[in-house]
């Protein structure tokens, strides 16, 4: 891969995030087909909890895989929620012709309307990789980190 399609794959990866967090805070849950592989693996399990706090005994539950499957834990966690989710400084590796890796920098703010929990703020990292099907890439795994969460009671 030359210099141009290396910068070609970068812009195209971007776009997929992109539509990602636009998808889950519109929640437009149709425009992830478009953007997952079939197979996609994803680990949520540091989601809600500042790192220096102890795994949940359900965590598992956070580790998810297949597109009906992830789409599904999307749509029901955030469904009931508005959401603001941004992505930043994105370190894309592009390892071959059709597979990539990235680490986005991020950030959340989720507003519960039915919760003793009023907001929750998160702040983190994204890794993922991807794999070019058909000429599109697509998410493939995505690991979300947490640097910290705050949550701000009623």
């Amino acid at each position: 891969m030359n210099e141009i399609e290396t910068l070609v794959a970068c812009e195209e990866i971007r776009k997929v995030k992109a539509i990602y967090f636009r998808a889950m805070d519109t929640k437009q849950w149709d425009l992830l087909d478009g953007i997952f592989t079939q197979d996609i693996a994803c680990d949520y399990r540091g989601a809600l909890r500042s790192p220096d706090e102890p795994a949940a005994e359900d965590d598992d539950k956070d580790l998810v895989s297949g597109l009906a499957a992830v789409k599904d834990y999307i749509r029901t966690g955030l469904a009931p929620l508005i959401s603001a989710h941004q992505g930043f400084m994105p370190e894309i590796t592009i390892e071959s012709d059709d597979s990539a890796s990235a680490i986005w920098a991020m950030t959340d703010h989720l507003l519960l309307p039915d919760s003793p929990v009023r907001e929750i703020i998160g702040y983190g990292h994204y890794h993922e990789t991807y794999r070019k099907i058909a000429g599109k890439w697509r998410i493939a795994t995505i690991r979300l980190t947490r640097l910290r969460v705050d949550f701000v009671s009623r």
